[in-house]
């Protein structure tokens, strides 16, 4: 068992060089692929149908790699675990530009998605073991926000490069990206062990096993903060589809729709750590309901904003509710983790919030197509309150205070 990490020697600039940074190069590399994947998904012959399948085979990649995954960081170790995930996705970046159609690309997008997986599930196992609970909000915010800037950063760059130097230099861009990763991980990650059984001389149990009998186990935490975070996901995902389509509705410029996702992305950077603050100070309950209720708010005023001035102030108020909830699901999945068999945990978790981000675009693709696109943005409003209620009245605090001369 690891031993609790001492509140009174943490320093959050020690997370700087093994976390902080390649974090932000992380995000930044996969960003770089995101503006440029469709097109060059067509460039190489797609029909316009077959773009989409070939896209989702990332999330469908990471939803699948969760338990997998914990299975390689068990037997590895999370140190290595994370640097042979980012020295995977050098390869397959590699590998992704080098293709001539599209049925080539598919395992290899599926494939990221599974290592991309695979480096989260072992860094977030990794701030289980070494952040004090007292500290998790702030450390785990800043976390959100060093990938929020790398996520913002990675785009301009992988235009840029694509614009100058074609489509396929992105993905090079992402294989130097994920390089750096992989050298800083080498560098400075912490050493750590492989998983080992609860008892010395206690056979480990097969990791599936393992997963059946953590879900049973916490059946109650995976059935109400489980459905929280799986809520959350589903609004972040469903405003990243449904805000630019309303946009386009009252009649406003793909570029004033870009800028003002640009502006609510400043918001969310400027909120981060007075969120994870606010998070270690007075609980995790009190930016995960402001989140969802403020979430639900900019969905259900959204068919009322027929003029760019009060879609505006939709937006803002969602971007505004993002923010203040920077960092909760990583943040109460760590809190809520055994301290043994905390990978297969997280792998659980993670499976949830990534069904969450999944069934986001569906809610919304089924609804807008039998009710309208006015009607899909109350749903995910009333999605919303449902887990704002849950959250309320259905899980009890999850920060865990250290009490005296403990």
């Amino acid at each position: 068992m690891t031993a609790a990490p001492d509140h009174e020697s943490f320093k959050l600039r020690r997370l700087i060089m093994p976390f902080y940074l390649p974090s932000f190069l992380w995000a930044a590399g996969a960003g770089a692929i995101l503006p440029v994947l469709p097109l060059y998904i067509r460039s190489l012959g797609a029909e316009l149908s077959l773009v989409g399948v070939v896209m989702a085979m990332f999330a469908l990649g990471a939803l699948i790699g969760n338990v997998p995954g914990s299975i390689v960081i068990a037997r590895l170790g999370k140190r290595r675990a994370m640097i042979a995930a980012v020295t995977a996705e050098v390869l397959l970046a590699v590998a992704a530009a080098l293709v001539s159609n599209p049925y080539q690309l598919m395992p290899i997008l599926f494939a990221l998605g599974v290592v991309h997986t695979l480096f989260f599930v072992a860094r977030l196992a990794y701030f289980r073991d070494l952040v004090p609970a007292e500290r998790r909000g702030r450390a785990l915010s800043l976390l959100g926000g060093e990938t929020r800037m790398g996520s913002a950063a990675g785009p301009v760059l992988g235009g840029f490069f694509a614009d100058a130097f074609g489509l396929r230099t992105a993905f090079l861009l992402l294989a130097g990206f994920s390089l750096s990763v992989a050298l800083l991980g080498v560098a400075y990650l912490p050493q750590d062990r492989p998983n080992v059984a609860s008892q010395p001389g206690e056979p480990r149990p097969r990791t599936l096993s393992l997963v059946r009998h953590l879900i049973r186990e916490h059946k109650r935490v995976f059935v109400t903060a489980g459905f929280v975070v799986l809520v959350l996901k589903l609004v972040r995902e469903a405003r990243k589809v449904i805000f630019p389509l309303w946009g386009d509705v009252i009649g406003m410029s793909s570029s004033a729709i870009g800028l003002l996702f640009g502006f609510s992305h400043v918001i969310e950077l400027a909120l981060f750590y007075p969120a994870g603050s606010v998070m270690d100070r007075f609980g995790r309950k009190k930016t995960a309901l402001p989140c969802l209720l403020l979430f639900s708010l900019g969905f259900l005023a959204l068919p009322a904003a027929r003029v760019p001035a009060l879609f505006v102030v939709a937006a803002v108020l969602v971007a505004i509710g993002n923010g203040i909830g920077s960092g909760i699901n990583m943040t109460m999945s760590t809190d809520l983790a055994p301290a043994v068999h905390t990978v297969e945990f997280l792998a659980v978790w993670r499976t949830i919030t990534d069904a969450g981000g999944a069934a986001g675009p569906v809610v919304i693709g089924f609804t807008s197509g039998a009710l309208g696109i006015a009607a899909a943005a109350p749903v995910v409003g009333t999605i919303g309150l449902a887990g704002a209620a849950v959250m309320a009245f259905g899980v009890g605090e999850t920060l865990k205070r250290r009490t005296p001369g403990a």
